[in-house]
């Protein structure tokens, strides 16, 4: 490897010669990965970072200038890659902390909202008539059949079912209202 000079490693590059893009990548890879893992702290990574600065030399070989050392390159590249997957680590983490704020203030919400359904929902139960509202929780909190409520109040089937549309009128007409 030392026996080649920039221009030939550049020459050999661009056209594709794998001996040389191997050689170069012998000798300078130990180097880039100890750059990678000085900035990411990561050996796995760095290894990544090695072999995408490596394919990106080999893909982009036409745009290599022979008056500026390969070496230099590969630093440059290998110092950008791993300032890149920093940045694309920190805003991962920042996207993650928002979803996870985002998702406790959504329930947080939703939870008071629930609540406050829940407290509009026993107001309007509690301005039904005593009859009206007997009829509808025995019915709807209760699980009891019309019959079964016609029988233990002591009043007509049919005088059931019109409590409880009256007081199914009653509570939609309260809760829309607020």
């Amino acid at each position: 490897m030392m026996h080649l000079s920039n221009a030939e490693i550049v020459a050999g590059i661009r056209n594709r010669d794998k001996a040389v893009f191997e050689a170069v990548f012998k000798h300078f890879s130990p180097s880039m990965y100890n750059i990678a893992v000085r900035y990411l702290k990561d050996e796995d990574e760095a290894n990544d970072v090695v072999q995408d600065v490596f394919l990106n030399l080999w893909r982009g070989a036409t745009l290599l200038d022979e008056r500026s050392p390969v070496q230099h390159y590969l630093a440059r590249a290998t110092v950008n890659t791993c300032l890149n997957a920093i940045k694309k680590e920190q805003r991962k983490q920042t996207y993650t902390r928002e979803q996870l704020f985002t998702t406790a203030s959504v329930t947080d919400y939703l939870a008071l909202e629930h609540k406050e359904l829940i407290a509009q929902y026993h107001a309007a139960l509690e301005k039904l008539p005593e009859q009206c509202r007997r009829v509808f929780e025995m019915s709807r909190l209760k699980g009891h059949s019309p019959t079964e409520i016609a029988t233990q109040l002591n009043i007509s089937i049919n005088t059931v079912y019109a409590h409880l549309t009256t007081a199914l009128k009653k509570l939609r007409l309260s809760l829309n209202q607020q």
